[in-house]
């Protein structure tokens, strides 16, 4: 096996870190499942639930005066997405992907019963988008190991307006904007069980960095403040499985389970490639 591809994916994964000073995404096996040259095409659905820590210097909308720095968690945030997948293999051991798609999230009012969370309710469905690669690294009879990298970038707005309590005598109407990028990085072995059916997993690392915005309208006049977000939880474990219903064309589908200290997701894709 050539050496540059996993170069190539050391290099992307040390990138991609550097790049983030959004919930999870599919990930599918942790190894290069393209020949090179070949192209795939399909569509994935995710369901995740996370748990966020938000930290800055809000206003209060009930005062309408700064407050001092301070945390607040954004609890059972539930995110929806579902994506058009595409990919292309470089090489016989390295492949690149992107998704395309919308998202739409959820915050639990009941598990967030003391701030803005318990008040703004579901997004919008938004434009998500995403690109990644995997390689495969090391191959021993019918089990494969390899490394994934991924990242994804959504912006959800939609959310509940809410009323604070007058300033002045004067309403005051709240509006939500929430800003997530996601880098997921995955490590772990496939095994090919049988010809049709092979199951795969590992541990995986996953960084959430945002913002929620927050503007307050009073009397036709804004102020605004922003919180930065950050997962509370970055190291997890995924589990999945492939079904292969045809070879030429191939035609798979996953299904995967990841989890994290601060979340879980489920998710399944369905992919063809000639």
């Amino acid at each position: 096996m050539q050496k540059s591809p996993v170069i190539i994916v050391a290099t992307m994964l040390l990138l991609v870190c550097a790049s983030v000073v959004f919930g999870f995404d599919p990930m599918g096996p942790p190894k290069a499942t393209l020949k090179q040259g070949q192209p795939s095409v399909g569509i994935e659905y995710l369901y995740g639930n996370m748990d966020l820590e938000s930290f800055g210097t809000p206003f209060l909308p009930e005062t309408f005066v700064v407050s001092e720095a301070s945390e607040i968690d954004l609890n059972d945030l539930q995110i929806n997405k579902i994506s058009g997948i595409f990919g292309y293999g470089l090489s016989d051991s390295l492949e690149i992907f992107g998704r395309v798609g919308m998202a739409a999230a959820d915050v639990d009012s009941g598990a967030n019963p003391d701030h803005f969370g318990g008040l703004i309710g579901s997004s919008n469905f938004d434009f998500s988008i995403g690109a990644g690669a995997r390689a495969t690294i090391f191959e021993w009879k019918d089990i494969s190991v390899g490394v994934l990298a991924q990242v994804s970038v959504v912006q959800l707005d939609g959310f509940d307006d809410y009323s604070a309590p007058d300033f002045l005598d004067r309403p005051v109407t709240v509006s939500t904007e929430l800003t997530m990028i996601e880098v997921q990085l995955a490590l772990g072995p496939t095994w090919n069980c049988t010809e049709n059916f092979s199951i795969y997993g590992g541990p995986f690392l996953h960084f959430v960095d945002g913002d929620v915005d927050r503007t307050a309208t009073i009397s036709g006049f804004r102020d605004s403040d922003s919180l930065d977000i950050s997962e509370r939880g970055i190291w997890g474990g995924y589990i999945g499985a492939t079904v292969f219903f045809s070879k030429s064309p191939n035609i798979n589908c996953n299904v995967e389970f990841q989890a994290t200290g601060g979340g879980y997701a489920v998710a399944i894709q369905l992919a063809i490639s000639p």
